[in-house]
C-alpha cells in the first residue's frame, strides 16, 4: 500500500488496517515523508526502490498492490515497467495528466498550500474543498506535518508531467480505479487508463471526495479492497 503526497503510511491507512487483520500488509513509506528521511527524489527512483525490495523478498511477485493519489502515480508507472508483478492493482485517484505550461504554476500553488497546512497555518477552505473535493476538509488530518517544502515541491514537479507510458498496455493483471465524485482530475486518468484496459473496473463514490473513502468510512473502504482482490 502506497501512500499518498504529504501523508504517511500511518496517518494514510491507519483506520483501515484493523479490518484487514488477515493479510500481510507492506506498507510503503515515501522518501520525504517520515522523520529523517531524505528528500522525495522522483517517481522512477521510487519505482527502482519498490522493485528491489520486492525481488528481494517477495520472488518479485504480489497479489495486490494499492496506491493512493500520488501512490497511484507510482504505481502506474510500476505496471509500465513490468520488472515485477502484481494479480490486482487498485488505483485510487492517480493522477496521470500532464498539465502542459500549467505545471509549474500548480506547482508553487500546490506546494504553498501544503506547506501551511503542514506547518498548521489557515487556508481558505474553498481552496482545500476546490483541489479535495466539497465537504472533505478532513483530509488534511492525514498530512504528515513533518513534510518539507522541497519534497512537496520535487513531487508536484513529477506528478504534473508525469505520461503514461506505452509499455502499460503489457500489463496483464486485473486494475480497479477509484475516485470521489467530488473530485475532478482522477476521472480524466480513469479515461485514459479505459483506453488501454477496456475492462478496467472503474467505481466513483458517491458524495466523496480524494481519499474521502478511506479517512472517513475505513471499513466501506476495506470491503471495497477485499472485492477486488478475491
Amino acid at each position: 500500500m502506497l501512500p499518498g503526497m504529504a501523508t504517511t503510511v500511518h496517518t494514510c491507512f491507519n483506520k483501515v488496517i484493523p479490518y484487514l487483520r488477515d493479510y500481510h500488509i507492506i506498507l510503503c513509506e515515501l522518501d520525504g515523508h517520515y522523520d529523517n528521511s531524505p528528500l522525495f527524489e522522483s517517481i522512477e527512483k521510487t519505482c527502482e526502490q519498490i522493485e528491489e525490495y520486492i525481488k528481494q523478498n517477495h520472488l518479485g511477485k504480489l497479489n495486490a498492490i494499492l496506491g493512493f493519489s500520488l501512490g497511484g502515480t507510482i504505481v502506474v508507472e510500476l505496471i509500465s515497467r513490468n520488472n515485477i508483478e502484481f494479480d490486482n492493482v487498485i488505483l485510487d485517484a492517480a493522477f496521470c495528466e500532464k498539465m502542459g505550461i500549467l505545471a509549474p504554476i500548480y506547482t508553487v500553488i500546490f506546494s504553498w498550500a501544503v506547506n501551511r497546512i503542514c506547518n498548521e497555518k489557515n487556508i481558505p477552505t474553498f481552496m482545500i474543498e476546490a483541489v479535495m473535493g466539497q465537504g472533505n476538509g478532513r483530509i488534511i488530518e492525514t498530512f504528515y506535518k513533518g513534510t518539507t517544502l522541497a519534497t512537496v515541491k520535487r513531487e508536484c514537479g513529477d506528478v504534473y508531467t508525469y505520461d503514461v507510458k506505452d509499455t502499460i498496455k503489457e500489463f496483464k493483471g486485473k486494475i480497479a480505479f477509484w475516485y470521489g465524485e467530488n473530485e475532478h482530475y482522477p476521472a480524466k486518468t480513469a479515461k485514459r487508463l479505459k483506453s488501454y484496459f477496456p475492462n478496467i473496473q472503474i467505481q466513483v463514490f458517491s458524495k466523496m471526495g480524494h481519499g474521502q473513502m478511506m479517512n472517513e468510512c475505513p471499513a466501506k473502504y476495506a470491503q471495497e479492497i477485499l472485492k477486488v482482490i478475491h
